[in-house]
């Protein structure tokens, strides 16, 4: 045994003598190609090596060459989810419960499934799971995927001020600094030793009180740099409402500045609401006059923008999913109610408009589908589209072929606490400072 692994070292040594003696451009070109976690344990043979792989240059030359492979780039998903690591409860509905809400529960993780779906034709699936670490594993009833990009996911909730960015692959994960714009929480005087709970003082109801509203990751091409911009309500007494304030984290500054703004963002609560693409974040968000809009903000010019929903549709009977489906950005809307089968219609923006203002085409029905499906997720090819049902199911359904696949994974039936982003396993780091040259 032992005699065999030292013929395998031997081997090692002798391959890598070889390849230390081709150009740095020879092996950037060779390493570029690699999955993160082998050029991470790379890193520690050579010093040239590690010096090379460390380079900005090489970290966009990696990035670049995972984008361009064209069958990784449009394959890999990340899905967000909850998994029970007490089996013993899982058919226990109220300890099911329990656990969820209990924030150090150590009967749950949360975690982020790298899938590869291109392996769903050959009936396999390859996947890889990772576990996510405090502050933001107590929060698995609220945590949201809030923008992917390059690799790189920001989580949030709405029950905490923390934000935190990460790198799964590299399993890199970083609270971000505190909020410029939010208020301390107002924390409430004890009843006295007759009462029941917890309560304000009266001559507190003028207090002023912040609320997150809307956070999106994604990165600025212009400057080169990662952003996360969060929108917060403020309001005092009973719903007196006071001007938003929307403040933007730098990655390269590693600091929050507040800017101004002329709108009063609100975000909705429907499934798959929020995405980044192409420069843009966007949000199905309330309006002040008691529409739905599209909301997006430009990465770089660092603005607000408002698109009009289709003016037939949605109603007040349908949710309403945005997408990317051949490279533009899509509507899904489909009923609430998951009585019957359910239709989804898909809206095309006209993407000569730049992502401010824009007109819809109504071009696809997708279905009827099979009763049980719940929401759309996402699109993971043109004809592919990946969706969750009302017990947590995570299946594929075929615009060519009309049919359903079950898509494996372990977790709990909660479709609402169900996320599927693009993903695409890069080196790009979330240290401070960071920067891709040239993408």
């Amino acid at each position: 045994m032992h005699h065999v692994q030292y013929l395998k070292q031997a081997q090692m040594m002798r391959e890598m003598a070889t390849l230390s003696k081709f150009s740095e451009d020879m092996m950037g070109n060779i390493l570029s190609r690699l999955p993160p976690k082998s050029l991470m344990r790379f890193r520690c043979v050579l010093k040239s090596w590690h010096d090379l792989i460390d380079k900005p240059s090489f970290v966009d030359q990696h990035l670049s060459t995972a984008m361009d492979n064209k069958v990784t780039s449009s394959t890999y998903v990340l899905l967000k989810h909850n998994v029970l690591t007490d089996p013993g409860i899982k058919d226990d509905e109220k300890a099911v419960r329990a656990t969820l809400f209990n924030p150090d529960s150590n009967q749950r993780d949360i975690l982020l499934s790298s899938l590869n779906l291109c392996s769903l034709v050959d009936d396999g699936l390859e996947i890889e799971n990772h576990v996510v670490p405090p502050p933001m594993r107590g929060y698995a009833l609220s945590l949201e995927i809030s923008g992917s990009c390059d690799g790189l996911i920001c989580l949030n909730t709405f029950n905490s001020e923390d934000i935190v960015l990460c790198n799964p692959a590299l399993e890199e994960y970083r609270v971000l600094p505190k909020s410029c714009i939010l208020l301390p929480p107002r924390v409430p005087r004890q009843f006295e030793e007759n009462e029941d709970d917890d309560y304000y003082e009266e001559d507190d109801d003028d207090e002023i009180e912040s609320n997150p509203k809307c956070v999106g990751f994604g990165y600025d091409p212009n400057s080169k740099d990662y952003k996360v911009v969060r929108a917060a309500q403020f309001v005092s007494g009973v719903f007196t409402q006071h001007p938003s304030k929307v403040e933007v984290y730098s990655l390269a500054a590693d600091t929050w500045r507040e800017i101004p703004v002329d709108i009063q963002p609100h975000g909705s609560l429907n499934p798959s609401y929020q995405m980044y693409f192409k420069g843009f974040f966007y949000w199905i968000a309330y309006w002040t006059e008691e529409r739905n809009v599209i909301l997006s903000f430009d990465m770089s010019e660092e603005v607000f923008h408002d698109i009009a929903l289709p003016e037939s549709g949605p109603d007040a009977y349908e949710y309403t999913s945005i997408a990317v489906w051949k490279d533009s950005l899509v509507l899904l809307t489909y009923p609430v109610e998951n009585e019957a089968p359910k239709t989804l219609d898909l809206w095309v923006l006209d993407e000569d408009l730049k992502g401010a203002k824009g007109l819809w085409t109504k071009h696809l029905a997708i279905g009827p589908l099979e009763k049980g499906v719940e929401a759309p997720l996402l699109f993971w090819k043109d004809e592919e589209l990946l969706m969750v049902t009302t017990n947590g199911d995570v299946v594929n359904y075929s615009l060519d072929t009309q049919k359903l696949k079950h898509v494996p994974r372990h977790g709990l039936g909660e479709p609402t606490n169900i996320q599927a982003v693009p993903y695409v396993n890069s080196i790009v780091s979330i240290q401070p400072g960071n920067k891709i040259e040239s993408i």
